[in-house]
């Protein structure tokens, strides 16, 4: 009887193994071919409609998967292009491939007005393609 259970346990492992090496991405549940999100970063140009002390804009998801917690960052510039200050706000909301969301980050609204608007981080909400 317990040569059985020893043999019965010796292949359930054996199993396993091949089936994790056969599949090597099932840990993460990740595709192959996944290659994650693509950020574009269109702010709102400063006008009189701009609400004053914001920076405004979308961001884009231009790759695959749903991007959430999207962090921005934004680097207020001098007139050589030496970044003077930076500020942080998020997007609201998930961002899905082929989607967008509204970002509106505070900045002292004295600040110059060239300013750098990028994506600092996200977590990864799932696999989906575009």
């Amino acid at each position: 009887m317990r040569r059985l259970a020893r043999a019965a346990a010796i292949a359930v492992t054996t199993g396993l193994v091949g089936f994790m090496a056969v599949q090597p991405d099932s840990a993460t549940g990740q595709p192959r071919d996944f290659s994650g999100p693509v950020f574009r970063v269109e702010p709102e140009m400063r006008s009189d409609h701009t609400r004053p002390g914001f920076v405004t804009g979308w961001v884009y998801n231009d790759g695959q998967g749903v991007a959430g917690l999207v962090k921005m960052r934004v680097e207020v510039l001098d007139e050589s292009g030496k970044r003077v200050s930076e500020h942080v706000g998020w997007a609201y909301g998930n961002v899905t491939p082929g989607g967008r969301a509204y970002f509106m980050i505070p900045v002292p609204p004295q600040s110059p007005p060239n300013r750098r608007v990028t994506v600092d981080s996200y977590v990864l909400q799932s696999f989906q393609g575009p």
